[in-house]
């Protein structure tokens, strides 16, 4: 096999550990109608995700940075543009999620008559605050951003040292 193909195989199965771990963490998050009496069970599930998460991100951000290299400049800006755009409905997309959720807490912890009274906002019933489709998404973008200005600066660095060696 190449090292590409097993590069890309190594990339998927993260991104699918990476999915599987939110959609447990979403599955043993409490709902805000019922009561919980046995804690965040979730936590058991958070470790894992992260590292897995963290591990794809740097593996996507990587990759990105390969492809970037390849794209031309116009390109490269366009989808700057459009990564931007993502980012900022996924922020709106979060914040209004976020509000519905505390909503259906009956407020956040400092409301006396709310579900989450005294927790704290890291608790059994807020965990899909930090652990959604949204914020999955918002790793991947902000990767793939980052991973474009690095492969802009690569490519000027690459630039100047050529140059710099043909004027010697």
């Amino acid at each position: 096999m190449r090292k590409s193909t097993v590069y890309l195989v190594f990339c998927i199965m993260l991104m699918v550990l990476s999915i599987m771990g939110f959609i447990l963490i979403d599955l043993s998050t409490i709902e805000p109608p019922h009561i919980s009496g046995n804690g965040n069970i979730a936590i058991l599930f958070m470790v894992p995700t992260v590292l897995f998460y963290l591990l794809f991100l740097f593996n996507l951000f990587r990759w990105s940075i390969v492809a970037a290299c390849e794209i031309k400049l116009k390109h490269r800006l366009h989808l700057i543009i459009l990564l931007v755009i993502a980012l900022i409905i996924l922020i709106f997309v979060e914040v209004d999620f976020i509000n519905n959720l505390v909503h259906l807490l009956g407020g956040g912890p400092e409301e006396p008559k709310s579900r989450i009274y005294r927790f704290g906002w890291y608790n059994q019933y807020t965990n899909t605050i930090y652990f959604n489709w949204i914020t999955f998404c918002m790793g991947m973008v902000l990767s793939a951003f980052f991973a474009l200005f690095f492969g802009l600066l690569k490519k000027q660095i690459a630039a100047k040292s050529n140059l710099r060696k043909q004027s010697k």
